[in-house]
Formats: structure tokens, C-alpha cells, sequence
């Protein structure tokens, strides 16, 4: 005798049916835009506390919309109409620190270019003179002169972490706002931007796709502030590379006299920091493994070589957020620090002198 299905036993078929076509057609539909387009970009929002009214949800596009009267375009040539249509165009990025018409861009942006001008979002273009330059950090502060009442970013409070959200605003010909979004998936890199060029330090990457036309623009945080400064870093690295907030930030402090008008430290040395399972597998600890000192340098004058690992710089530990790099720590020139040094599996401690690059 067959007995007739309940309504509720249909129900259930129906919707045990429904999720295995949902689960077997999502799949095949996912991997067919994956065949097709390759991986999907993400839409990321992040939720910023006080940021509007009752704590508003923004998104990227919109910090990045808020932002944009501070982005700048840096020319590093004269730009005509034609010049717009072939390309290179001669126009990279730059973003206001001050008021008063303080720019900071990198040095890799305006390398060899002269004469400079800003153009500004309003429409408005001045003559620019570079104020100072940091290379070891791949940061420049320009000035467009004759400047008033622009509108600055402000830098992040906050050392920025791997897993943090990032946004690079840009601006590009034909195109006033464009954004790349990620998140950070690495900090205290040192790299060489291209062959032949010296290396950078407390750099950090994004897993964004990187575009050139970014050049020198800000990375910002979730909530809007400046935690790097964008590189066209070719296939130095992978993803979106930044320039060091540390090394920037210093370099407007230097400029404007908020901590004096004095040279850029530097230790003389290019490092890379090792993360507690490298340092693991290479049975040694975490630390910043010195790659290579300046012939008669701080470093090499205070007895770093090759090979070493510098565990500390006075009572402070290094790592990832806190890489060998002056800037980072904190240091000034002339100022004399103890470092905790791995050598052939012994400690040993040397005194070095903080220099001026």
C-alpha cells in the first residue's frame, strides 16, 4: 500500500532539491566566471566610528570621494592635448599636507624631472620646488608655490597591520577620482624599486592590483588617513606597494619645524626583518638580518657585517612593526644606540652612532 507525501514532506524535498541545484549551479557558475574573467574583485566596507552621523557605514568610494580635493597632479613635463591621447602623459600623483601648499609625492614619481608644476582639484596650477627628499624611504615634499588655503590629509596614529584595510585614491587624465582597495599583506618591507636603483626601507604591500598611473598618490586607512605613500614599484613586489608613513610624516615634521629643521638619521645599513617562522626554520631569531652595510657607514663603523641579525636597538625588540629603520624607531642623527646583535649563534652588543643620509 503506498501512502500519498504530506504537504510538509513535499515542502522538504523541494527544498533539500532547491539547495543541491543552488550548490551544483553556483558552482558551475562560479567557475565559468572564473574561467572566463578570472577573480573577482572584492567590495570592501568597513564601518568608521564617528564618521557621519550615528557612525555611517562608508565605503571605499566614498573616503575616497571626501579625500579627493586633497589629491594633486604633479607634472613632470609639459603636457599638451596630443600628449594626452599617446602617453606617457607626464602626469603622476601627489597629495596635500599643509595648507599652505606642502605636497609629498615619491621620488620615484618625479625622478629626473624638471621643471615641476601642481595642478590642484579646483583647477589651479602653481610652480613647484622640492622642499626635501628622503630617498632611503622613496618619499619627496614639494611645494607649490604661491599655494594657500588647500586642504591637507592628516597621517594615521596608528602603525598600520597586516589585515587593515587600505585605499589608494589617484587621479588620472579623464578620470578626476580612481581607487585601488585591499588589504595590507605585508609591513616593514625593504625592496629596490627597479635595477640599479638603491633600496628602500619600512615599505608595505597591498593585495590590490597595482596601477601606474598611482604613482605618488596616498594609501589611506579606513577611516581616511595616510598610512603610505603609493609607488609604481614594477614587479618588485607583489600587489600595490607603499612608500613608509613613518618616513613621510617625518619628512613634513622636518620641513615645517615641528621637530626642527634637521637632517634625514640613517644606520647605514639595508635589513630585511625575518618573521618568527622563518626565523624557526632557520633556527635563528627574529630580527632584522642585514643584508648589506655602507662602506664606512654607522653600521659598518659600529661592527655590522653582512649575515648579522640585530635582535634590538636599545630596550626596543625588532620586528615587523618595528624595523631596523631610524625613522621607525624613533632615532635622530648623532644619537648613540645599543644593538642586540646574532652572530654564528652567539649575542654580542655594539654601539652605533645614528648618521645623517
Amino acid at each position: 500500500m503506498t501512502t500519498a507525501a504530506r504537504p510538509r514532506d513535499r515542502l522538504l524535498a523541494a527544498v533539500v532539491l532547491s539547495a543541491v541545484i543552488g550548490l551544483v549551479g553556483g558552482g558551475v557558475a562560479a567557475w565559468g566566471i572564473y574561467a572566463r574573467f578570472g577573480p573577482v574583485e572584492r567590495v570592501i566596507t568597513q564601518t568608521v566610528v564617528g564618521s557621519g552621523n550615528g557612525g555611517d557605514t562608508l565605503t571605499a568610494g566614498a573616503i575616497a570621494q571626501s579625500k579627493s580635493p586633497s589629491i594633486v597632479e604633479v607634472l613632470t613635463r609639459p603636457v599638451t592635448p596630443a600628449s594626452l591621447l599617446t602617453g606617457p602623459t607626464g602626469i603622476v600623483d601627489g597629495f596635500v599636507v599643509s595648507a599652505s601648499g606642502l605636497v609629498l609625492s615619491s621620488v620615484h614619481a618625479i625622478q629626473g624631472a624638471f621643471p615641476l608644476r601642481i595642478a590642484t582639484a579646483d583647477g589651479h596650477g602653481y610652480p613647484a620646488t622640492i622642499v626635501r627628499a628622503d630617498p632611503a624611504h622613496g618619499v619627496v615634499l614639494l611645494q607649490a608655490v604661491g599655494a594657500q588655503n588647500l586642504t591637507p590629509l592628516t597621517f594615521a596614529t596608528v602603525t598600520p597591520r597586516v589585515g587593515d584595510l587600505a585605499i589608494a585614491v589617484a587621479h588620472s587624465p579623464f578620470s578626476p577620482v580612481t581607487l585601488s582597495t585591499g588589504t595590507i599583506s605585508s609591513v616593514g618591507v625593504t625592496l629596490a624599486l627597479s635595477d640599479g636603483e638603491p633600496v628602500v626601507h619600512d615599505a608595505l604591500t597591498v593585495d590590490a592590483t597595482p596601477d601606474p598611473r598611482q604613482d605618488g598618490a596616498p594609501l589611506l586607512s579606513g577611516n581616511g588617513n595616510v598610512i603610505g605613500v603609493v609607488v609604481d614599484a614594477g614587479t618588485a613586489a607583489p600587489g600595490l606597494v607603499a612608500l613608509s608613513m613613518s618616513g613621510a610624516a617625518n619628512l613634513v615634521a622636518a620641513a615645517t619645524g615641528s621637530v626642527g629643521s634637521v637632517p634625514i638619521p640613517s644606520l647605514g645599513a639595508a635589513s630585511e626583518v625575518i618573521d618568527p617562522a622563518t626565523a624557526a626554520a632557520a633556527g635563528v631569531p627574529v630580527g632584522a638580518l642585514i643584508l648589506s652595510v655602507t662602506a664606512a657607514g654607522p653600521a659598518a663603523q659600529a661592527g655590522l657585517i653582512g649575515g648579522d641579525v640585530v635582535t634590538a636597538v636599545g630596550s626596543t625588540s625588532i620586528d615587523a612593526g618595528h624595523p631596523f629603520d631610524p625613522s621607525v624607531l624613533g632615532l635622530a642623527p648623532g644619537q648613540q644606540v645599543t644593538l642586540t646583535v646574532y652572530r654564528n649563534g652567539t649575542t654580542r652588543t655594539l654601539q652605533l652612532v645614528v648618521g645623517s643620509g
